[in-house]
């Protein structure tokens, strides 16, 4: 008997469930990280991805949550042929509006992911002992790895072709 009345329960609950089933409700809920108070977000709006690129490409994006010294935004080419990154000038300077911009140089024909990188303090520094050694030689040789503390926020991979610029 107690099983009958569970069965019964069962299909009473299962015709309410058809005629009025459950209302979901709307979640406020985000999920832009620059939304996200103190956490540092980029993305890389030019250029796009799987596009061809000059040696010399103006590249743009959006950046948040990069206020005071804390963090750094840093523009790193990976060369694919190379296997090596390569830091662009920086760290990149971020406008009151969120946006920044610089030029990238895109040494050798091939392919490259184009990186906007979050750094903290220690690789900051690192990647700025890099340029100025590697002014100081006029030689690049890239990084076998970012330093540690550093993390992709944005990525586009690009090509350049031989006859691309200069």
């Amino acid at each position: 008997m107690v099983l009958a009345a569970t069965k019964r329960e069962q299909i009473l609950i299962k015709q309410k469930l058809k005629s009025n089933p459950p209302q979901s409700f709307p979640m406020p809920i985000d999920h832009r990280t620059e939304s996200i108070l103190g956490i540092p977000a980029a993305t890389i709006t030019t250029p796009t991805n799987n596009t061809r690129v000059e040696k010399s490409e103006f590249v743009k994006g959006t950046a948040h949550n990069f206020e005071g010294e804390q963090y750094y935004l840093w523009l790193v080419l990976y060369d694919y042929n190379a296997n090596r990154h390569y830091p662009q000038d920086g760290p990149v300077g971020v406008s009151s509006d969120g946006q920044w911009e610089m030029t990238a140089f895109f040494e050798s024909i091939g392919r490259y992911d184009t990186t906007a990188v979050v750094a903290d303090q220690n690789a900051n520094e690192i990647l700025l002992q890099y340029q100025a050694a590697s002014q100081s030689r006029a030689d690049y040789p890239g990084l076998s790895a970012l330093p540690p503390g550093c993390i992709t926020l944005a990525s586009v991979t690009v090509s350049r072709r031989e006859g691309s610029g200069c």
